[in-house]
């Protein structure tokens, strides 16, 4: 089986920094070449999954190009990750992995493919094949430090670092925190912890985009990673790579993260600020002996890549036989379910 998967957006396979997206693409196509299965991949041409794993042919996407200028003729199935319009005129079995939310107005082909099963709900669709990580990537550890780590954009309010930040502040811990934007030039945005402007910078580090060494220590080496966020979760990449550290997760009920994070195994699911600080005090006071269990369970838990890889192949063959991945009584609801937890700042 030949499988092209579709991904020309700005980052690179696999990506530096910041790409769910695109670690969602690299990790599916290593595991499919794997698996024995001949893998292209359109990408960015910086991507260099190609090297990575010579046999794994990349095709890098021109500017103007469309997928049908660039699509091998020997192609047995078209994997998209993007968008694209009229997906039954490129003339091959197809899927598209909606890796986002899209409102109810928004054309869904046939043969999507949701990231979890809340995800498929949210969109009035059954088909869904769990994000899944490769375990053997990240680094384990049973002991921890003593830092709150938040990872994912601070600037994107849903994601709701500001709570992580009142958490900081309020319990006097350091907070080590990805994104873009400096947290103390955007008080409008991040509300009323920029009263207290030097506990906030002595308390909290921003890390920008991180990869690499630094970012595999920083989430094994956490108590747990904060991901109470404020929307709903499709795939949750971020928990992903913290439980396959052996890191448990700190999340709201919202989307997809209690499919991916069990409640007193893997992480701890909260309602509100009071909950979330009591779930906060509760982990930093883990005793080695609960750090390395709840480490073992998270590693052992997590949904693994090679899970995720199996789900898709599944469907691949039910493309290409013309079977199509939804029906005509699988409609958009006329209005996005409400978000079951809006977890707020505690100031």
């Amino acid at each position: 089986m030949h499988i092209v998967h579709y991904c020309p957006t700005p980052y690179p396979i696999p990506p530096t920094g910041y790409g769910g997206t695109e670690r969602v693409a690299y990790w599916l196509a290593r595991a499919q070449h794997q698996m024995g299965l001949r893998v292209s991949v359109i990408a960015h041409p910086s991507s260099q999954i190609h090297n990575l794993f010579p046999g794994i042919n990349l095709i890098p996407f021109v500017e103007g190009k469309d997928l049908l200028d660039l699509l091998p003729k020997d192609c047995d199935v078209v994997h998209l990750h993007v968008f694209y319009k009229d997906p039954d005129r490129i003339g091959k079995p197809y899927l598209v992995t909606e890796h986002g939310n899209r409102g109810p107005e928004a054309d869904l082909a046939v043969n999507t493919v949701f990231v979890s099963e809340s995800h498929a709900r949210l969109h009035g669709r059954l088909c869904f094949v769990r994000n899944g990580v490769p375990v053997q990537d990240y680094h384990y550890s049973e002991a921890k430090d003593r830092y709150l780590l938040f990872l994912g954009r601070m600037e994107w309010p849903h994601k709701n670092a500001r709570t992580a930040m009142d958490l900081s502040v309020d319990l006097n811990v350091p907070l080590k925190m990805s994104g873009k934007y400096p947290p103390w030039v955007r008080p409008k945005l991040w509300g009323a912890w920029c009263l207290h402007p030097f506990a906030v910078s002595r308390n909290v580090e921003r890390l920008g985009y991180i990869d690499g060494e630094r970012k595999l220590n920083l989430l094994a080496r956490a108590p747990f990673l904060f991901h109470a966020v404020n929307w709903h979760e499709p795939g949750a990449i971020a928990v992903l790579e913290g439980l396959a550290s052996g890191t448990p997760v700190l999340v709201t009920p919202n989307g997809s993260l209690t499919e991916f994070v069990k409640d007193g195994e893997t992480g701890i699911v909260v309602n509100n600020y009071e909950e979330a600080r009591e779930a906060t005090l509760r982990m930093l006071s883990f005793t080695p002996e609960e750090q390395a269990r709840w480490a073992r369970r998270c590693r052992e838990l997590v949904v693994k890549i090679e899970d995720t890889a199996a789900g898709y192949f599944a469907l691949y063959e039910k493309v290409i036989a013309g079977i199509p991945l939804s029906t005509p009584s699988e409609v958009r609801p006329t209005a996005a379910r409400p978000i079951t937890v809006v977890l707020k700042t505690g100031a």
